[in-house]
C-alpha cells in the first residue's frame, strides 16, 4: 500500500481514537458547564492563569499556552472581563498586556475543579484497568516525542 494513503483499518482506528476522545472530552465539558456556567475556554484561561502564572500571565504567554491566536484570546478575554472573571492591564515596559484572575474567577475555578475531576474519573479513569493506563501512558509518550 502507498504510504500516502490510509487503509480502511487505519482510517477506522483513527476515527475511533478521535471519536472516543471527543466523546469523553465533550461529556466532561458538558458537566462542568452545566454545573458552573464556565465554557471550555473560560476554564482553560482560569486554569492556566492559576497554574502557570500564579494568577497572572502576559496575554501572549496565555495565548501560546492555549494554542490560540491573539485575536481569539482577546475576544474571549473581553467576554470574561464583562463577567468579572479576569482583568487586563497594559504593561508599561512594552506593548504587552497582563491578564489576571479576579476573586470571582478564582471562586469559579475552585467550584469547577472538583466537577471536572469527578467527570474525568467517571467518564475516563474508572473505565480503565492498570494495563489500560500503562498502555495509554506509553502511547502518549511515544506519540508526543515522535517528529514528522
Amino acid at each position: 500500500m502507498n504510504k500516502r494513503e490510509l487503509s480502511q483499518e487505519e482510517l477506522q482506528l483513527w476515527y475511533k481514537w478521535k471519536g472516543t476522545f471527543n466523546n469523553i472530552f465533550g461529556r466532561v465539558i458538558k458537566e462542568m458547564s452545566e454545573h458552573t456556567g464556565l465554557s471550555e475556554g473560560d476554564y482553560g484561561v482560569l486554569d492556566r492563569l492559576d497554574l502557570l502564572g500564579d494568577g497572572k500571565l502576559r496575554q501572549q504567554e496565555l495565548a501560546d499556552s492555549m494554542d490560540w491566536d491573539k485575536s481569539r484570546l482577546s475576544h474571549h478575554l473581553t467576554r470574561m472581563e464583562k463577567r468579572g472573571l479576569v482583568t487586563r492591564k497594559p504593561l508599561d515596559a512594552d506593548r504587552g498586556v497582563l491578564v489576571g484572575i479576579t476573586d470571582v474567577g478564582t471562586s469559579a475555578l475552585s467550584d469547577a475543579r472538583p466537577i471536572v475531576a469527578m467527570a474525568i474519573r467517571r467518564h475516563f479513569l474508572d473505565q480503565l484497568t492498570d494495563l489500560d493506563i500503562a498502555s495509554i501512558t506509553k502511547l502518549a509518550e511515544k506519540t508526543k516525542t515522535r517528529s514528522p
